[in-house]
């Protein structure tokens, strides 16, 4: 049993050019999803969202801020995480409260719940202007599907992602998620021919393996992440590295939201009165900040 249940775990093949990252999370998605009240349906892609999200960033070279976000025409028009080199996850959804009570908690494809959209995922680096956009249509039936489409359709390494999630759609308290991301890195140069063959036989049979996982070995609190990494991938051999912490974690504060509601004209900022006070909610964490209007006029 793992003794940290909130992480991404790197790791790597030994027989082949393969790299990975393993995600379960937690207490860490109690947390967020905790402090909204979002339906069964909304839940369910915010899990599997937070998941690939965490394994996407852990990919790169980050320093800074990694944010995927889908956008649809349907009943959830928007949702998003974003998650810092930190491990400090967010994540929150905007929908039609109506439009989505009607919907089957049976729906299983994501089209009938977001409609036409697309996903982007964009990396924000410390002290850097220039920032890193990439965006794809939702072509799939789930968001790790879409995920798919886009290595595919784009430059990048070659890439396999699975996240499964608890299969109830039922109102529970015991949100979980967990995401498990193979990509093929560049080959050395200078192999022969055999091994270049050997190469890609490698990543097709780690293609294979991944699409064999399932959510209960992904989410089993009796299955630890090193041996179940073990067990899939024991035949090219496997390194695991140190696992980094994940935590559920907002950035917003009072200082900051004052910071952007001074931005605003004198007549927007009277708009916002309302008994002689102006109230702000993070739409992440929910938390509420309440500011005098007259300090902000001055």
């Amino acid at each position: 049993m793992d003794a940290i249940s909130d992480f991404v775990l790197p790791f790597q093949l030994e027989k082949v050019s393969i790299r990975g990252r393993l995600v379960r999370l937690d207490h860490s998605m109690q947390d967020i999803l905790g402090r909204h009240q979002y339906p069964p349906l909304i839940n369910r892609l915010l899990q599997e969202l937070i998941a690939l999200s965490t394994a996407l960033a852990n990919l790169f070279k980050l320093e800074g801020i990694f944010t995927l976000q889908v956008n649809g025409d349907g009943p959830v028009r928007l949702i998003v995480v974003d998650i810092t080199h930190e491990g400090d996850i967010r994540a929150c959804a905007r929908y039609d409260e109506e439009k989505v009570m009607k919907l089957p908690l049976s729906t299983a494809s994501i089209h009938p719940i977001l409609g036409t959209g697309y996903m982007a995922f964009t990396i924000d680096q410390n002290n850097v202007d220039d920032r890193y956009q990439g965006i794809v249509e939702l072509s799939g039936s789930t968001l790790s599907e879409c995920l798919h489409h886009f290595f595919r359709q784009s430059d990048q390494l070659e890439t396999g992602v699975v996240g499964n999630l608890p299969t109830s759609n039922q109102q529970t308290s015991n949100h979980m998620a967990a995401a498990l991301i193979i990509q093929r890195t560049p080959t050395p140069s200078g192999l022969s021919f055999e091994a270049i063959e050997e190469e890609n036989d490698g990543w097709l049979r780690s293609l294979s393996i991944l699409g064999t996982v399932t959510a209960k070995e992904l989410l089993s609190h009796d299955l630890s992440a090193q041996d179940l990494l073990f067990r899939l991938f024991w035949e090219d051999g496997i390194r695991i590295f140190e696992n980094r912490l994940i935590r559920a974690k907002c950035r917003c504060s009072e200082d900051r939201i004052s910071e952007m509601l001074q931005t605003f004209s004198t007549t927007d900022i009277q708009d916002m009165i309302e008994d002689e006070k102006i109230t702000v909610t993070c739409e992440f964490c929910n938390q509420e900040y309440i500011f005098d209007p007259q300090i902000l006029l001055q």
